[in-house]
Formats: structure tokens, sequence, C-alpha cells
């Protein structure tokens, strides 16, 4: 059945169709999107695909280039790197509002993730833990209460993920990080949940470094002291 056989509403699917095709790499990055080819595609007319082009192109996952047209965003080194660095801001600035913020409901379904996490990971169910990560990511990004902020950590997320083209980490390798993040923020300690989320998003981004799927970050320029006031 193509999309537009469907009943829901057409500019959301077909927003969805192109940025699931984004981050797993069917679309790649410098990819120009061809509005009448798309369309044929999708079983759509060209309306809801130049919508969802505005949509994405808001995300920061496609760009309109004068003359050229409609494209995967294609970031260089600095931006690669800069995109991580947003990344980990954003989430150390929500993992520490969700815990000092502690809503009962957020709360409740991270002990649920917790312990749905915990029986997945023994019975080796990686698609279950797949599922519980991503939730987990969600649930930060909400518990925060706050809309702007939730919003930008899944746009710069996507960006993120887009720059692995698709490719992820073994679930079970994230799972024990995520839920030591979880047991610090049950336990209301912000330090120390901030600590280990910085240390999951360092770890992760490392791993998919050595695996080819995401940039090395640049070296920090080496620390210089301040020069000495003349004497008076």
């Amino acid at each position: 059945m193509s999309i537009g056989e469907t009943h829901r509403t057409l500019r959301d699917e077909v927003a969805d169709q192109l940025r699931r095709w984004i981050l797993d790499g069917t679309l790649a990055p410098g990819a120009r999107l061809a509005e009448g080819a798309l369309s044929n595609r999708l079983g759509v007319s060209r309306l809801p695909v130049r919508e969802a082009f505005r949509r994405l192109e808001a995300e920061g996952l496609v760009q309109t280039i004068p003359r050229r047209g409609v494209r995967v965003v294609q970031f260089d080194a600095e931006e690669q790197s800069t995109i991580l660095e947003i990344r980990l801001s954003l989430e150390l600035i929500a993992i520490r509002k969700l815990t000092e913020r502690r809503d009962p409901g957020t709360l409740a379904e991270l002990r649920r993730v917790l312990e749905a996490g915990d029986h997945a990971a023994a019975v080796g169910d990686d698609e279950t833990l797949a599922r519980l990560n991503a939730e987990f990511h969600d649930l930060v990004a909400a518990g925060t209460g706050s809309k702007v902020l939730g919003d930008l950590i899944r746009s710069v997320r996507n960006q993120a993920r887009q720059l692995r083209a698709g490719r992820t980490g073994a679930p079970a390798d994230s799972w024990p990080e995520h839920a030591a993040v979880i047991r610090a923020v049950l336990d209301a300690d912000a330090e120390m949940a901030a600590l280990l989320m910085r240390r999951h998003l360092v770890a992760r981004h490392e791993a998919a470094v050595r695996d080819g799927a995401a940039p090395t970050p640049k070296p920090a320029p080496p620390h210089r002291a301040p020069a000495p006031h003349p004497a008076p």
C-alpha cells in the first residue's frame, strides 16, 4: 500500500518517511531530492512533498540550494564536530532538569523502561533493547518539561544519527550505560546522572569513530596561560 492510500495526514506521512530514509542512509548526504520523483515513489501529489521539504529543512536535515534544488544536508568536519558538541551540551542540560524536576509520570516511565531493559538484557533480546534505548532518550527530552529544549534535542539527535548514515552500535552496549543513568535519576542524584550521561555519549561516539560511522572530533587547542601584565 502506498502512502497515498492511507488515511493519515499526507504531510506528516511524507515527512516521516523522508526522515527515515535520511536517517538510515537510504538518502545519502548530498543526495538531490527531486519533488516529482519522490511524489511518484510515495504515491502522493507534489504538494505534501514540498511541505515535507520545508519541515525537514527546519529540522536541519535538508537544504535548499539556489539553482540546484533541495538536497540532503552534507556537513563538513567542523560542522560534524559542532553537532556532537551541541548534542552533549543539550543532553546534559536535559538530564539535570529531568532529575531536579522529578515529574512523577516520567519517573514511573523510567522505572518501567529500567525493569523491561534489564529483563531484555538478561535474555539477550536486542530488538527490545534497541526500542528501549531510543525510548530512554525520548523520556529524557520529554521529562524536562520544556518543549523548546525537547525539540532542540530531537533535532540535533537526528542530525547526529544522520552522520552515522543509519549505522548503530549493538543495543546491549548502550543499555548498561542507560540503566546507570536511570538509577541515578531515580536516586535524585543530578550530578551523578549528568556524569554518567556524559560518559555514555562520549563512549558511544568513540565506538562510532572506531567503526568508521562518525567523525573524529578535532583536538582541543592547547591551554595557554595568560601573559603576565607588565609591571606598573
